[in-house]
């Protein structure tokens, strides 16, 4: 009215993504559902908007986080999972409309962990912005806390027990070259779901077929599908098939494993209390450190990474934490730490003369 300014928002129940994880706490439900409809709706800004006759072009948000992402009716149950009413995206205070040509754009307006490097200078912002800001949020939902800006992402997901195919989907999202990033948001949420099903430890029963990016129907007996674009490394593939393996076989497999297992011990104790060969000449203290420690860790060891670890996992969640890389990091600072003891325990035996090991 006259010189006055009105400006009309609408009020959006619910609560904000942030909100809703402090409260039910991270986890890969996440990605089941609710964040593959959040990708759907940053598709739909980036679809654009025009009039009849008009050529549309992506509306780059610029700033997805937490705090602008609104969601009602979220709630978890162990039956039913995560669920929810609706999903709202905020705060389009700084979102522009993509410039076909255009080298740069208004620089320094974001949120730190979620922007990508072109919004600060380095380029023009596009739906690739939005995918670094989308892989920054699903790390948030699987661990709680945004990415450290300027740290590794793979370093990062390891650190923080993100199962492989879930972190391949993050790291793939934050790449600093905006060309190796998901090409949409709709393709990154079709390659978090998929990644969500590798990341089970039993597979729920999945749909006949599935979609791709060419609308192409390809038939998927297990309801898999390599989302275009994502990396499968090893470990995803080796989950991949052990989770088609049918846990009654699992449980065989580990009771020969633990049968293995219990030979290797009997073996020790005959060793130990009836010594044969140069055996005989050792102290049974020795021989105790020996075979005990040093022989029978290295058979846990050896065993442990033979194990079906699927019901393990699920009992233990420190275990759960520990996948690839992590734990074959974890394994070999186990085997490094038997060989390093035993190595001093000889030596020290030799120094003092308790045994010569070296007359043998």
């Amino acid at each position: 009215m006259g010189d006055e300014l009105n400006v009309v928002m609408e009020y959006i129940e619910g609560e904000t993504l942030g909100a809703l994880v402090y409260r039910l706490g991270a986890a890969p439900d996440y990605a089941r559902e609710l964040y593959p409809a959040l990708c759907d709706a940053v598709g739909e800004l980036h679809a654009g908007f025009a009039m009849a006759g008009e050529t549309s072009a992506p509306v780059i948000h610029r700033d997805l986080k937490p705090s602008n992402i609104i969601v009602t009716g979220a709630n978890y149950t162990p039956d039913d999972g995560l669920t929810f009413s609706s999903l709202v995206i905020i705060d389009l205070g700084i979102a522009r409309v993509w410039r076909d040509g255009a080298d740069a754009d208004t620089v320094k307006f974001g949120t730190r962990p979620y922007a990508p490097p072109e919004q600060y200078g380095f380029g023009q912002t596009s739906v690739r912005s939005d995918v670094y800001a989308l892989g920054a949020l699903l790390f948030f939902c699987l661990t709680g806390v945004g990415p450290k800006p300027g740290f590794d992402m793979r370093e990062q997901c390891e650190a923080r027990g993100i199962p492989t195919p879930l972190a391949d989907v993050v790291c793939m999202s934050m790449a600093l070259d905006p060309a190796k990033r998901f090409a949409s948001a709709e393709a990154l949420g079709r390659a978090t779901r998929a990644a969500y099903d590798l990341s089970r430890p039993v597979r729920p029963p999945a749909p006949a077929s599935v979609r791709t990016p060419a609308s192409e129907t390809v038939s998927t007996p297990q309801g898999l599908q390599n989302p275009a674009g994502l990396p499968r490394p090893a470990a995803s593939v080796a989950c991949g098939l052990l989770s088609r393996v049918p846990e009654s076989l699992g449980r065989i497999w580990n009771t020969l494993v633990c049968f293995s297992l219990l030979v290797f011990f009997a073996g020790s104790h005959f060793a130990v209390f009836h010594p044969t060969g140069a055996n005989q000449s050792y102290p049974t203290w020795l021989l105790i450190i020996e075979y005990f420690f040093f022989v029978d860790g290295l058979m846990v060891l050896m065993h442990f990474a033979l194990l079906d670890k699927r019901r393990l996992r699920r009992r233990f969640a420190l275990l759960d934490s520990y996948r690839g890389k992590k734990l074959a990091k974890l394994w070999l600072k186990a085997l490094g730490v038997l060989l390093l003891c035993m190595i001093v325990i000889v030596a020290v035996a030799n120094a003092t003369g308790v045994v010569d090991t070296s007359a043998t």
